[in-house]
């Protein structure tokens, strides 16, 4: 091989194992970023496996932390027949973080309807509102037959509702029958209006004195896991309505769990799916990771042998030059 062709060649050589150890680099970074990747994947693995589902307890049962049995009591004559709130703290009601209290579509209906579309701003919060709307915003959630404020204001003032309740009736909760209920003539309406305003004046109370949000009424609807997720994390939050429509300070998630007004409880079928899912992660991650070695692998026995034929070309060159210096 001459000089010149002897020179071309490692050059070609050199640029040639420049890319391969470019190429390596590049490799090594990636492998990097998968470690960091696995890290990541094991630690959010870790922190699911501890993660824990809000519930409470009814019909002997754990059953999923839901809005309705926070903050729905039921309409109309069905209260009068039994179906009544299944918690037994009413004063313990649903904020957001910035203690708003978080209200559904029928809430807002009822708070518009009284208080004036105005009441509510573009991005569904409401301010705060006076107290003498409590005994019409009650009288419009609570519906028929007890959807005359001045019959709700006369019993928060301690006074009588005239009317009595007959009737035998069958109630049901969790869509099972539970047993019957009888109602005679002497039942007088003020004990269910009674029950009626013990359950809706602490949250109107809280929201006249805090102000309110509907922000979260769609992730409510669509998703029966949200409410205990949210808890979890602290995007909502279980609050403590005292006699002044404030919160009792230090009564936190874990308050309300000692206390047992909520369970916090590990979903077996969901620690499996966890698991399902970091399996699959794992596994692509790892697969990728072989690729990436096997390339490093390739590109190292391909740089080995460019670094001998370099070797090999270089002592051509140095020969070749001697030759020229004899000649001289």
């Amino acid at each position: 091989m001459g000089l010149a062709c002897s020179n071309i060649r490692l050059l070609t050589l050199t640029a040639r194992k420049a890319d391969c150890e470019y190429n390596m680099s590049v490799l090594s970074m990636k492998k990097l970023a998968m470690a960091r990747e696995q890290s990541d994947l094991s630690r959010a693995y870790a922190s699911k496996l501890q993660s824990k589902n809000i519930t409470y307890r009814a019909d002997g049962k754990y059953n999923q932390m839901t809005y309705q049995y926070l903050m729905g009591y039921g309409s109309g004559s069905s209260l009068i027949s039994g179906n009544n709130p299944l918690k037994n703290d009413n004063s313990m009601i649903l904020t957001d973080a910035c203690g708003l209290v978080v209200m559904n579509r029928s809430y807002a209906n009822v708070l518009t309807k009284v208080l004036g579309s105005s009441c509510m701003d573009a991005n569904g919060k409401g301010g705060t509102f006076s107290v003498d709307y409590i005994p019409q915003l009650i009288a419009e959630m609570a519906g028929s037959p007890f959807n005359n404020a001045e019959d709700i204001k006369t019993v928060m003032d301690g006074g009588n509702i005239d009317a009595k309740y007959s009737a035998t009736v069958t109630k049901t909760m969790s869509q099972e029958t539970v047993g019957t209920t009888n109602h005679d003539a002497t039942t007088s309406m003020t004990k269910y209006f009674q029950e009626v305003i013990d359950f809706y004046y602490p949250i109107f109370h809280a929201a006249s004195a805090n102000g309110w949000t509907t922000q979260y009424t769609k992730e409510i609807e669509d998703n029966r896991s949200y409410i205990s997720d949210a808890l979890v994390s602290g995007t909502l939050v279980l609050a403590q309505a005292n006699n002044y429509g404030n919160y009792d300070p230090d009564t936190n998630l874990q308050y309300f769990i000692t206390t047992d007004r909520v369970s916090s409880r590990q979903d077996a079928d969901a620690r499996e799916q966890y698991t399902a899912e970091y399996n699959a992660k794992k596994a692509d991650i790892d697969e990728q990771e072989s690729l990436y070695d096997i390339q490093i692998t390739d590109l190292s026995t391909e740089l080995e042998a460019i670094n001998t034929e370099m070797e090999s070309v270089k002592s051509l060159i140095d020969d070749a030059q001697k030759v020229f210096e004899w000649g001289k």
